[in-house]
């Protein structure tokens, strides 16, 4: 059986780290994505509900919606977004919000990096990468520094392929990770 999934996310790169971690979540499962990107958090919610309409009409029969926290509280960006959501026309659904910023994902496995951005030096790990106050700032310090200063980081171009070298127990390491693991495990079959 395949899957339909519909993403709802700020840009094209976090579309692409959740589908290479859907594929680590389940390996075994054939599914297809479909997505609207918002282009930064601007649109999002205003826009969520009636881009969810149009992902049913095109065969999703889950939806994830992926929001960055940034600077937001945690608690009412939550409430804002499942009330946006709340008459979704997609009964399996989820709001996940990474703490800060999806980078910080990216950020919890060191080994990763170095390997996806085949650097040369090792990369040291980060105890607790929700913690920090811009992940995207400090993976682009991270590999521009362990690349010997030759390496500029382009979310756009790099997010993905990091997000494939990533072993899930390591981003099991974020809290906010755990809520999309768990959809995935129940909800794509």
């Amino acid at each position: 059986m395949s899957n339909h999934v519909g993403v709802i996310a700020e840009d094209d790169s976090d579309v692409e780290v959740v589908g290479e971690l859907i594929k680590k979540i389940v390996p075994e499962k054939r599914y297809t994505i479909s997505s609207f990107v918002g282009h930064g958090c601007g649109k999002i919610q205003g826009k969520c509900f009636q881009w969810a309409g149009i992902l049913k009409t095109k065969g999703c029969s889950t939806l994830i919606l992926l929001h960055d926290l940034d600077e937001r509280i945690l608690a009412e960006l939550d409430f804002e977004l499942c009330h946006a959501l709340a008459q979704c026309s997609i009964p399996k659904h989820i709001v996940v919000i990474p703490i800060r910023e999806i980078e910080a994902w990216l950020l919890s496995d060191n080994l990763a990096i170095k390997k996806a951005m085949n650097l040369g030096k090792n990369v040291p790990r980060i105890a607790d990468p929700q913690s920090d106050a811009n992940p995207k700032r400090r993976l682009g310090e991270i590999i521009y520094l362990r690349s010997g200063k030759t390496k500029r980081y382009l979310n756009s171009a790099h997010n993905r392929k990091i997000a494939a070298e990533l072993d899930l127990a390591n981003v099991r390491r974020c809290t906010s990770f755990l809520s999309l693991e768990n959809f995935v495990l129940e909800n794509i079959k």
